[in-house]
């Protein structure tokens, strides 16, 4: 995995260059994801141990420790930098922030990664995706979100990121079978953003179009038995 957030100071204003042809922010698609997870996720009140896995500046990680205030939050990346970063900007009870390489010998009832996969080199996804499956107990739900590669907006904004250059996307189908393959069970493939800022009064049909492959994102939800 590279190291992608080592000047996480920069992060943010790469990140706003390739989504600005959409019309919004970041904020916007975090808030699209968790929101997707709260309304698509059963039992969710059970949830004591979130991991944002790959949380880059720590904005989802923080997030998620608004969401789940009874939940213990951890949010781990490969960048020591980003892991600084993050810590110095977010201070709440129930969130803390390491390297990869430091999370605990433990397991977590939520796991969420975003844009995190296409970022791994090809001959790794399944080692990382195998670590995820150690991190995780009998029911738990693991979320992984993907840029769709095959929405013409979302190439636009991949090529546009300075931070996914020379990356090999990862179809759905691609994923689901490396997460079958590391054990865990696939429940639901989900398609978010279709609509562009322009097109924002369309929104509302969205939740009709989550199984059409044409979203900007995808969301892969699978859970180990």
């Amino acid at each position: 995995m590279q190291k992608l957030f080592d000047l996480p100071e920069e992060y943010d204003s790469m990140l706003e260059k390739g989504i600005s042809a959409t019309g919004n922010d970041k904020k916007f698609f975090i808030k699209g994801r968790l929101d997707h997870i709260l309304n698509q996720s059963a039992k969710l009140d059970s949830v004591r141990t979130i991991l944002d896995f790959g949380c880059g500046t720590g904005e989802t990680s923080n997030e998620l420790a608004k969401l789940f205030p009874k939940a213990d939050v951890l949010g781990s990346d490969l960048s020591e930098n980003a892991i600084r970063y993050a810590s110095q900007k977010y201070s709440r009870h129930n969130l803390r922030f390491v390297t990869l390489a430091d999370i605990p010998p433990t397991t977590f009832d939520l796991i969420y990664l975003n844009g995190v996969i296409h970022h791994i080199a090809l001959n790794q996804r399944f080692t990382e995706v195998q670590t995820l499956f150690r991190l995780s107990h009998p029911g738990t739900r693991i979320w992984i979100f993907e840029n769709n590669p095959f929405n013409p907006g979302t190439q636009w904004a991949m090529y546009s990121n300075p931070f996914d250059k020379g990356v090999i996307k990862i179809s759905p189908s691609q994923l689901q079978k490396l997460m079958i393959d590391a054990g865990f069970k696939p429940i639901q493939t989900d398609f978010l953003f279709y609509f562009p800022q322009f097109l924002s009064w369309l929104r509302p049909l969205e939740k009709y179009l989550i199984r059409f492959p044409f979203g900007g994102q995808y969301g892969v939800l699978a859970q180990k038995l």
